[in-house]
């Protein structure tokens, strides 16, 4: 049964509370997830839902906010040279050997967390948490692999940095975490990348990759419990949390209210972000703050239904003030996070720049102050919908297990989920806001035509001078 089957228009809380009833006892029913830890401390989540495929994940709690000005950009070294090989697969080996199976391996190393997912048949589980544990533990570290993967880096880098979207995000969390570990580029920089060795490379291995960090996620058939708890056993058992070097923390992060420009007048348009501290992602808080941001949604010059759009900021927004597209954004870290709006503009005038965070900080205000309970349907029904389609393939639910156990420690139910979502409410979501988005400190970015970016006194003020 596909997810987007349950979400249903709801008309008062009566129905709501029928509806959310039925939709939970639909989920309970659903194949369960089960969590054990090995003596080491490294946790194992499974989830046999009987497909004729499965993707087995280790997830380990790792990135750019555990690096410093030494080893910038060594986290994400580390996850590209899982593909150049190991001391018991070549390259070309292992590639073919992927390849037998009909099997993909996909990385990614976000600023707190560093995952690797292999997708295969499911009888094929076995052979998969072999590829993923000499992959992960015995990466290729010589000079040659890790030179020629540098190049790789510092061409992508370039890439990222041409990426106007990317480069402003990476400046708003520099600016609004400035001093501490969620400032450091995700990438590291062109002069980092050149300085890394291979010895940094296993001393950060070594430092980072320890179970107590580690989480093996898998969902599909074939995702047996007992089996994957002695597959992780047999291949990861003998690790210990023993750190030759120094052990990694995820405290002292702050906010810091601020601002970052970047000024190019020959980048054709401003590219802008302003956000306040959001919070973590275990935070009772999260839920009515992600609800409130997907609300308020995201708008480009290539919708065709502005003017008559059912929102009332972007009905505002599209009249003449030079606005090529925002998004409201909600990120959430395990202990702070992120919380405002990104947006693209002609950057040409001042009064057109104001006018448009202006009219998106009003809707803030109107979320804070005069939400009304039938809004609020419409508002939790979206975040459904996107929650639970992101979660439908293997891969999406094994990534949503892993989190909820790095971030948090335990796991929630896809009918716990749903009986949060059928509690939240007007008052919650205006509390949410009025606790940690109104008269709040703001950290804003802009890059390209930032000439016409207003003062951020001028910002701070209006996070309390809210006007409907």
């Amino acid at each position: 049964m596909s997810l987007r089957n349950l979400v249903v228009p709801l008309r008062s809380a009566q129905a709501r509370g029928a509806a959310a009833l039925a939709t939970k006892q639909i989920l309970d029913s659903a194949p369960a997830a089960h969590v054990s830890a090995l003596k080491n401390g490294l946790r194992v989540v499974s989830e046999d839902n009987g497909k004729p495929t499965v993707a087995v994940g280790i997830f380990i709690e790792n990135g750019s906010r555990f690096e410093d000005k030494s080893n910038s950009g060594v986290s994400a070294l580390a996850e590209h040279l899982v593909y150049k090989g190991t001391a018991k697969r070549s390259q070309q080996q292992l590639e073919s050997e992927l390849a037998r199976l009909g099997a993909s391996l996909h990385s990614t190393t976000h600023r707190d967390h560093t995952a690797y997912v292999v997708q295969a048949a499911s009888k094929d589980v076995e052979k998969v948490v072999d590829i993923i544990a000499d992959v992960v533990r015995n990466p290729k570290l010589d000079a040659a692999a890790v030179e020629a993967e540098k190049q790789v880096l510092l061409k992508k880098l370039d890439e990222l940095e041409a990426n106007h979207e990317n480069l402003t995000f990476d400046m708003l969390h520099a600016t609004a975490f400035q001093g501490t570990g969620l400032a450091n580029y995700p990438h590291g920089t062109s002069e980092t990348l050149k300085n890394l060795t291979a010895d940094q490379v296993r001393q950060w291995l070594a430092d980072n990759y320890r179970p107590v960090r580690t989480v093996i996620s898998a969902v599909g058939g074939g995702a047996d419990h007992q089996k994957l708890v002695g597959l992780a056993e047999k291949y990861f058992g003998d690790l210990s949390n023993e750190y030759p070097g120094k052990v990694p923390s995820d405290e002292g992060i702050r906010f810091t209210g601020s601002e970052f420009r970047f000024r190019n007048d020959l980048i054709p348009a401003m590219y802008a972000a302003i956000a306040v501290e959001g919070v973590g992602y275990g935070h009772v808080d999260a839920l009515p703050l992600a609800i409130a941001a997907n609300g308020i949604g995201q708008w480009d010059v290539t919708h065709g239904s502005s003017h008559n759009a059912p929102k009332r900021h972007v009905q505002r927004l599209v009249e003449g003030y030079g606005l090529h597209g925002f998004k409201q954004f909600s990120i959430n870290y395990k202990n702070t996070g992120l919380w405002g709006v990104y947006f693209v503009a002609q950057g040409k005038d001042l009064e057109e720049v104001t006018s448009i965070h202006g009219t998106i900080q009003k809707e803030w205000k109107h979320m804070a102050c005069a939400l009304e309970s039938a809004e609020v349907d419409g508002l939790v029904n979206q975040y459904r919908t996107n929650f639970f389609e992101s979660v439908e393939s293997n891969a999406g639910k094994a990534g949503f297990n892993a989190r909820e156990l790095l971030y948090t420690g335990h796991l929630r139910s896809l009918g716990d989920v749903e009986e949060q979502l059928s509690n939240v409410s007007s008052g919650s979501i205006s509390q949410a806001l009025n606790r940690h988005v109104y008269d709040r400190d703001v950290a804003t970015a802009g890059v390209g035509r930032t000439e016409a970016f207003p003062e951020y006194d001028f910002v701070r003020q209006r996070m309390w001078w809210w006007r409907l």
